[in-house]
């Protein structure tokens, strides 16, 4: 299944809301008695629904959807895979992967919903969930993830009118790329944003940020600035922080994907492939670069600014590594033969790509997850340099389906699965 974002009337990638009426907890507060010496003790939220969001913070019925494991996770040589500038395999620095935790994903009325996209930062991560057609239905996830071998699921909300596209994460709230059915905003693309308390999703100070085109893409938060990028017709839209205000908005066609790193915003943009390079402190442009891939209209392709190089996932191009100062192209990495796998190639192609030191994990829809290794570290190579680089293979899991995304940090992997949820596995040195 090929992972799309479908705009327009017919033509849209939808995430789902459940309309359901539960009781809103309220926030109690127990304090343990005068004189003790202690501060007070703040109970964490409740569950809680507005009839639009229904968020569930009982830890019992979170823990139900995770299944902790300790298992080792093969990599099978791909038959015909040609390493992209290879260094001799015997060079590299010897690792293995263990798979710790599969979870599944949430459903509405029985509807299960797709992973769809991954953030993490520091202790915590958070998941998107959406399905496909014409619905406008989804949901995220906050984990926990300080303990590699038992990530927490510690809250989940779910929409039933808002397809959540990616998210990002801070210290108090959860930033979602939507789209939203709601006839009220200018277009559907949304920047929605979710309080957490004690790491629960709380109703109380959701906010909203129009955006232009039909599904807002992507979103990052290198500081005090939020980026999001906004569909075929939409912008890259600078937000403040702190008010949420709209700083600034650049129309750019097919804006698929964002990321920041070494005072550079860097976009991806599709229909044809190209790179967008902007200074972070002035959003002036610094150069525009194309690319071979990300040729397949309303598809995702996402983008990892490492060492002065933009890791792309260029869909039918594969992995594109490119300069962020000139645009040189210094590696590439192919996507697997459909014909070999006995796929059809509609279903075959590089949706998302995560890099951590010397590795590489591609995300290649129904094909699974690949990995590649460089010769060192990848934010230790020069940005103009060639990169030696060899692809090691396929990650082998036993009910892997259609992957939409890949997201790696201190040797944690978080692999979004589609409709078979996700899968945290922890790479050993």
């Amino acid at each position: 299944m090929t992972y799309r974002y479908l705009e327009g009337e017919d033509h849209r990638m939808n995430i789902g809301r459940v309309a359901q009426t539960l009781t809103v907890s309220a926030l109690t507060f127990a304090h343990l008695a005068c004189g003790d010496g202690l501060a007070p003790v703040v109970d964490e939220p409740g569950d809680q629904s507005d009839g639009r969001i229904t968020i569930t913070n009982d830890q019992t019925e979170l823990d139900v959807r995770v299944r902790y494991l300790d298992a080792e996770v093969p990599i099978v040589p791909v038959a015909g895979a040609v390493p992209a500038r290879a260094s001799a395999a015997s060079q590299l620095r010897a690792f293995s992967l263990r798979l710790k935790a599969e979870v599944l994903p949430p459903a509405i009325d029985g509807q299960v919903l797709q992973a769809t996209a991954i953030a993490m930062r520091g202790d915590r991560a958070t998941v998107s969930y959406n399905v496909r057609g014409d619905q406008y239905l989804g949901g995220i996830d906050v984990f926990n993830i300080s303990e590699k071998s038992r990530p927490k699921l510690r809250s989940e909300a779910l929409f039933n009118d808002t397809d959540i596209n990616s998210v990002a994460i801070d210290e108090g709230n959860v930033y979602m790329a939507t789209a939203t059915g709601d006839p009220s905003y200018p277009y559907p693309a949304v920047l929605e944003v979710m309080q957490l308390r004690s790491e629960k999703l709380v109703l109380e100070g959701n906010q909203s940020v129009p955006l232009t085109s039909f599904a807002a893409t992507s979103v990052v938060i290198p500081a005090k600035t939020v980026y999001a990028t906004s569909g075929s017709a939409g912008a890259l839209t600078a937000i403040d922080q702190g008010t949420l205000t709209p700083t600034s908005s650049i129309d750019l066609h097919d804006a698929r994907w964002v990321d920041v790193a070494g005072g550079k915003v860097v976009v991806v943009q599709g229909t044809p492939g190209q790179i967008s390079v902007y200074d972070e402190q002035t959003l002036q442009l610094l150069g525009q670069y194309g690319f071979t891939g990300a040729d397949i209209p309303e598809s995702k392709s996402t983008v990892a600014v490492v060492g002065g190089k933009a890791f792309i996932a260029a869909g039918t191009g594969g992995v594109q590594i490119l300069s962020v100062n000139t645009g040189a192209v210094v590696g590439s990495i192919p996507l697997p033969d459909p014909a070999a796998l006995g796929l059809d190639p509609s279903v075959v192609v590089t949706n998302a790509v995560a890099v951590d030191g010397d590795l590489v994990f591609i995300s290649n829809g129904e094909a699974g997850v690949y990995v590649a290794q460089g010769s060192q570290s990848f934010d230790e190579t020069g940005s103009e340099e060639q990169q030696q680089i060899t692809l090691l293979g396929k990650l082998q899991f036993d009910d892997l389906q259609s992957v939409n995304h890949v997201a790696i940090k201190n040797n944690y992997l978080i692999i979004a699965s589609g409709l078979g949820g996700l899968k945290t596995v922890e790479v050993l040195n």
